[in-house]
């Protein structure tokens, strides 16, 4: 695919998420002026993860398979009343992300190639969630916009040919590998419990494709997560 091409069709998608940052920032602003007038109240969040990318498949000559490695994850959320039962709930987060990701393939015209990584990220995610209470327990849902701080990609390539095979372990940055900006749904559930604690069950689907290479050959790899974490209210002032 000629350069132009490439960009023609990756323009949409930063067009999207160029929008989609602005909402969120638009949005976090808005929160802000609400806390002058309604009540709000700070807190803290730390858990663990489990992440993977879906499984995807390119072409009819490649495949990935990924699975999960456990994670964890640490932030900041500012919970602002909007009425009895609703609150609005934007949060600042880090979070460490890991899973395994395996593409191979079979064709015959280069002897094949079978790839096993382990995946490292590095993201400070922002998700702004709308959150029903029913007394102790409540349930919250909105967008999320993550921002790859860093991590790396170890592994093992196998690569077949007709002058033999050839091994080749792999350390790289993961920064080269994967596009820095991911969005999607983030929805959860939770119980609020006695003495400001309180325990969060919270899944995220990205809906950015996020490598770099061309996804005619290794197809769509979409980030996927699942946090379980204990959360502390701050006392109010």
């Amino acid at each position: 695919m000629q350069p132009g091409n490439v960009l023609l069709t990756l323009l949409p998608t930063y067009t999207f998420l160029s929008d989609f940052m602005k909402r969120i920032f638009l949005l976090l602003g808005s929160t802000l002026l609400l806390t002058g007038t309604a009540q709000a109240q700070a807190g803290l969040r730390v858990g663990g993860s489990l992440s993977r990318f879906n499984n995807s498949t390119g072409n009819y000559i490649y495949h990935n398979s990924s699975g999960s490695l456990l994670g964890y994850q640490v932030g900041l959320y500012y919970q602002v009343s909007l009425g009895k039962h609703l609150s609005l709930v934007p949060e600042v987060q880090f979070s460490r992300e890991r899973m395994t990701l395996t593409r191979y393939t079979s064709d015959i015209t280069d002897g094949g190639l079978n790839a096993d990584y382990r995946e490292r990220f590095s993201y400070l995610n922002v998700p702004v969630l709308l959150r029903l209470a029913l007394g102790p327990v409540y349930v919250e849902a909105g967008p999320q916009a993550s921002y790859l701080l860093g991590g790396r990609e170890t592994g093992t390539v196998v690569a077949g040919g007709f002058a033999g095979t050839t091994v080749y372990t792999v350390d790289r940055e993961v920064i080269n590998r994967y596009r820095r900006w991911d969005v999607g749904p983030s929805i959860g559930v939770g119980v609020q419990l006695p003495a400001g604690v309180g325990l969060n069950v919270r899944a995220y689907q990205g809906l950015a494709s996020l490598p770099h290479d061309s996804e005619a050959n290794t197809g769509h790899l979409y980030r996927k997560s699942l946090q379980v974490s204990l959360t502390y209210q701050l006392p109010g002032h």
